[in-house]
């Protein structure tokens, strides 16, 4: 019925309109496949681009939790610094810790300055109160025992605090 030799003309009006709508539904069908294609990248792109978000944020978690622990070793190397007596091995704890200090930093962590700040529950852990006196007011931190850590907007660790009252 739609071969190439036939004419028009020879055909029964049923049989044209038949041809035509042979000719019709292969390309309607090519649309109707390359519709659901476009749908299909679509969805895949979406889902890839989700993946991608997914992954960063594994990354940002993962590393929170290691320097999260790691920085408990900060921690005591500042601490042993200043507990030591001989300048000679302060200076080389110090230097030690500098340098832990700056790796962390190279990965996108920053240490939060507490002291002379206002209180932030959200940002603080308070661990005493003292008066406030004419160096610090009511409600700022005047102390730190345990310095805070964040990584971009999230926060590592909260800082312990002594708050002036």
């Amino acid at each position: 019925v739609c071969g190439a030799g036939s004419s028009p003309a020879a055909l029964p009006a049923v049989l044209v309109a038949a041809r035509s709508g042979l000719r019709c539904r292969p390309l309607d069908r090519r649309l109707q496949v390359a519709r659901r294609a476009e749908d299909t990248m679509g969805e895949l792109f979406t889902k890839y681009y989700r993946l991608q978000e997914v992954n960063r944020q594994l990354e940002g978690d993962t590393k929170i939790a290691i320097v999260g622990e790691l920085l408990e070793v900060l921690d005591d190397l500042e601490r042993t610094q200043m507990q030591l007596n001989d300048p000679s091995s302060q200076d080389a704890v110090r230097v030690v810790a500098e340098k832990f200090q700056g790796k962390l930093q190279t990965l996108g962590f920053s240490r939060m300055q507490a002291v002379g700040g206002i209180f932030n529950p959200e940002v603080h852990e308070a661990a005493a109160r003292k008066p406030a006196d004419a160096e610090f007011a009511a409600g700022t931190v005047c102390e730190e025992y345990r310095s805070g850590w964040v990584l971009g907007d999230k926060l590592v660790r909260p800082a312990i605090v002594v708050v002036a009252e």
